[in-house]
């Protein structure tokens, strides 16, 4: 649906749901400080494809509104309001058996009398009531029995890659995101995660992505040993028949670019964010199948209704895209993924027809899937929008089930890695954003903005390799490291490309929690050392190489800081490539403490010791990186990006 239709009903949804039109700006945490409240200048890109887009930037938040009314209007009532609800504790089964209108993306839940106990094995399967097809099966522990949705990996090999003992093998799955019926993606997201979770009487089982269709009649079985505990006053011994736990799905939403997601709500057409990323992307993706919403002009929306949403995320081959919260403190979008669990920083597989997955183990971790570490994985996507929620990888540092582990890289734990760097694409927008983990934080290539949005970290928690990021009027918030209280960690890590902005901290503060000890936290470091083949050429077509990309372009411009960040600055372990100028290396200006006073910068660290190379300024010239507009000059060929709130 194109956004001009939908914006007759902005006003109204926007009053319904509870928003303001430039949604709730600064922390909607109650400990933040205050972000700075000057906003900065734009102005209309040159050429026609940058005018499109930017006319599609501006209009965006107006579709994700209308999703409210178009949708609402649309959708089909549950006919059963246990079998809807996905949290209701009166149910035995949710969806209750012989329910209808069940949303596709449903998860399966079953309370028990008492506190339920999960066993280390057995399966769970769905089956297509009309020809007891075998639609899906859910293993609680694919690295015993090997995984039916990729058969090459079997138990063996699973077992043989395995190379750490700190994570237990039990309740674990494998997951392809992005699966979902027509999605046409031949890349999919592939990851290992837990099936069935328990909370107080209740288990809850997550099938895989995508198997469910729209009005289709299913049954559940389960195998005695994968649940035990007291059902109806009972032992359970799992369900082996049609009729116990059957149910029909409700039809297919009826917009194509406009949908809802609500995790207890009957009128909404998703219960999962990935439901409705697979649904919208199925039909108005690059390859999809409704050609009235596939080009960049259309704005996409997914409106997530208040609630708490479980599971990684996986955004692929789709643009002008939002993704836009009820509330920033209502909407929680989380899962805990982290290094060790899921290693790597994540990408694609191509798996058309189960393809060519490859197995490698990564020096104590267990299986390298592909799908990485992460709860947000973007690929291929431009103006891809998110506002008014809350993302978290809830991953704590050497906690695992009870386990500690001792191997470092279990740490890395991303709440979005958006991995889409096109010169004249790859632009993400977050505004009135929470983003909340600790190491990484946030990940990303491209062209970045974060406006009135607070991220929390504790290591490296603003990194990539990325042609500009600007944070501004937002807050950076060091937490406390679970690994040692008496680290501060590095609020950004460089690996930007060459010749172009980096990291751009703009009319910001940088704050801590209770606990961060003062004069600890670095405002940037080189984590490994790029001084040798990298920042000597600028990138114009292709992908980042040795020579593009490595610098440590950070520009800290009006920004207040807390005395958690150390005297020095800068952590120069490492040699910077790139000397202090007006336009490279690590600089700052405008600086002031959190109630607005004028810092002393005499003790910042500005020259590499062994080389005598000056890599950091308080006095370089800064004026050009004062707006939005001079921040994204360079996207496009110079085309320019300037966008709004």
């Amino acid at each position: 649906m194109a956004v001009t239709r939908n914006i007759s009903s902005l006003l109204a949804v926007l009053m319904a749901a509870g928003l303001a039109a430039c949604g709730g700006g600064g922390s909607s945490d109650s400990s933040s400080s205050t972000a700075a409240s000057s906003s900065a200048s734009s102005a209309a890109t040159s050429s026609a494809r940058s005018s499109a887009a930017a006319s599609a930037t501006s209009a965006i938040s107006s579709a994700a509104a209308s999703a409210a009314s178009s949708t609402a209007a649309s959708s089909v009532a549950a006919s059963s309001t246990a079998a809807s609800s996905s949290s209701s504790s009166s149910a035995a089964l949710v969806p209750a058996a012989g329910a209808s209108s069940i949303h596709v993306d449903t998860r399966l839940q079953i309370t028990f009398d008492t506190v339920p106990s999960l066993g280390g094995s057995g399966l769970i399967k769905v089956y297509k009531a009309s020809d007891d097809t075998l639609v899906d099966t859910i293993s609680l522990n694919v690295f015993s029995t090997g995984s039916t949705i990729a058969p090459q990996y079997t138990a063996a090999t699973l077992t043989a890659n395995n190379t750490q003992t700190a994570i237990p093998t039990a309740n674990t799955e494998i997951d392809r995101l992005g699966y979902g019926a027509g999605t046409a993606l031949t890349q999919w997201r592939w990851i290992f995660y837990r099936p069935v979770s328990i909370s107080g009487k209740t288990a809850t089982i997550r099938l895989h992505d995508g198997v469910l269709s729209p009005s289709t009649a299913y049954y559940v079985q389960i195998e005695n040993g994968v649940l035990s505990g007291t059902y109806k006053g009972s032992a359970f011994g799992g369900i082996s028949d049609k009729t116990t736990w059957s149910f029909t799905t409700r039809t297919a939403p009826t917009s194509s670019s406009n949908v809802t997601v609500d995790d207890d709500g009957t009128t909404a057409d998703f219960r999962t964010v990935q439901g409705a990323i697979n649904w919208v992307t199925s039909k108005c993706g690059s390859a999809g199948s409704d050609s009235s919403c596939t080009d960049i002009s259309v704005a996409k929306s997914i409106l997530v209704k208040n609630g708490t949403y479980d599971g990684e995320l996986f955004v692929r081959n789709i643009n002008n895209l939002v993704i836009q919260g009820e509330s920033r403190a209502g909407v929680l979008v989380r899962s805990e993924n982290f290094d060790q669990y899921n290693p790597g920083t994540g990408g694609s597989v191509n798996a058309s027809a189960y393809g060519t997955l490859t197995y490698a183990a990564t020096g104590g971790n267990r299986t390298r899937l592909n799908g990485g570490r992460s709860v947000l994985l973007v690929e291929g996507a431009d103006l891809l929008k998110l506002t008014n929620f809350t993302l978290q990888n809830t991953h704590v540092k050497n906690a695992w089930e009870g386990n500690t582990i001792t191997i470092g890289n279990n740490n890395q734990a991303e709440t979005i890695y958006f991995n889409s760097g096109s010169l004249s694409g790859g632009r993400l927008i977050a505004t009135y954003m929470n983003f909340y983990s600790t190491q990484d934080t946030i990940q990303t290539k491209g062209w970045a903005w974060f406006y009135q949005s607070l991220i929390k970290g504790d290591v490296d928690f603003v990194w990539g390799a990325a042609y500009a990021i600007l944070l501004e009027e937002s807050e950076l918030r060091t937490v406390v490291d679970t690994t040692n209280t008496t680290l501060g960690g590095y609020v950004t890590e460089s690996r930007m490309a060459y010749g172009f902005p980096g990291i751009v901290v703009l009319n910001s503060s940088l704050t801590r929690e209770a606990g961060v000890p003062d004069g600890a936290t670095y405002l940037s470091r080189q984590a490994s050392n790029f001084s040798s083949g990298y920042c000597s050429t600028a990138t114009t077509t292709g992908s980042l190489a040795n020579a593009n990309y490595g610098c440590n372009n950070v520009a800290y411009i009006n920004t207040k800081m807390d005395s958690h960040i150390a005297t020095v600055g800068w952590l120069a372990s490492n040699e910077p490539p790139l000397a202090a100028s007006s336009t490279t290396g690590y600089r700052e200006s405008g600086i002031t403490n959190l109630s607005g006073t004028a810092l002393d910068l005499s003790g910042r660290l500005t020259t590499y010791a062994s080389t005598g190379k000056v890599f950091a300024s308080t006095t370089a010239d800064l004026s050009g990186l004062t707006t939005r507009k001079n921040v994204f000059a360079q996207w496009n060929g110079n085309a320019g990006w300037a966008p709004e709130p």
